[in-house]
């Protein structure tokens, strides 16, 4: 059988360490090559055409893309928490712990800490949250994009945002974070990232990825946990809260 040439398009924000082994030589051998980027719109624009085989993308990011009738891809696995093992998790809404905010309420107007319009923990909760009292996110918040995961919470401690929402289990891994910071607030449907294959992708391609990916151990260190086979009810709350939210909001994600 000839060798494949198949694009692997990974979001670097996510920490799948596709071009490192035992990956690179595990991709390579299925002809599979990894591309990782932080170009969101060049990301979305290659899925929506349906170019790479296989693709790693936020949870939130697959749910727009349902929203908007790809059916280019499916879901093959999930993250899930390192701590739980399962794929929902909470995102916590954090401040300073002198700040004297005690909700979201009180942040109105607030310079507001996001990784990305993609991000499924930093930019959708809120404005999940804020869609169910009326609100939209860019209306509520002076939004402010501010790269990495730990690297927002030490931007709240630091006063160059007054807030952030970020995964309990990112929070978890730094104690610190409890003795400067304090919760506010949460939200509990926090999809992780969705590792996603083009349908009609060659079955033993599949099969064999999907192998491999069920006994990946990933580094404590990571974002997440291992991964555990995709299904939609998943991540079925999210898609519909994502769904109710304002078209601007979702079509610049």
């Amino acid at each position: 059988m000839a060798m494949q040439n198949l694009t692997f398009l990974l979001n670097r924000n996510l920490g799948f360490p596709a071009t490192e082994e035992p990956w690179k030589s595990i991709l390579s051998s299925e002809g599979i090559t990894a591309d990782v980027t932080t170009d969101l719109t060049k990301m979305n624009q290659a899925l929506a055409e349906g170019g790479p085989a296989i693709a790693y993308v936020t949870g939130a990011g697959y749910c727009v893309m349902m929203r908007n009738g790809n059916q280019h891809y499916r879901g093959l696995v999930i993250a899930t928490s390192k701590f739980t093992g399962q794929p929902a998790q909470r995102s916590l809404l954090v401040v300073r712990q002198d700040d004297p905010a005690k909700s979201l309420d009180d942040l109105e107007g607030s310079e507001y800490g996001y990784i990305n319009r993609s991000c499924s923990s930093s930019f959708f909760p809120p404005a999940v949250l804020l869609n169910q009292q009326g609100r939209k996110l860019d209306e509520f918040f002076k939004l402010r994009q501010v790269p990495g995961w730990q690297e927002r919470v030490d931007a709240v401690v630091a006063k160059t945002i007054r807030a952030t929402m970020i995964l309990e289990d990112v929070w978890k891994m730094t104690p610190k974070n409890n003795e400067q910071l304090k919760i506010i607030g949460e939200y509990s449907q926090c999809v992780p990232a969705i590792l996603i294959v083009r349908t009609g992708l060659a079955s033993d391609v599949v099969k064999g990825l999907r192998e491999h990916l069920l006994r990946y151990v990933p580094n404590w260190t990571n974002v997440y946990g291992a991964f555990r086979p995709y299904y939609f009810a998943d991540v079925q709350t999210f898609y519909h809260q994502v769904g109710l939210l304002p078209e601007d909001e979702i079509a610049a994600s």
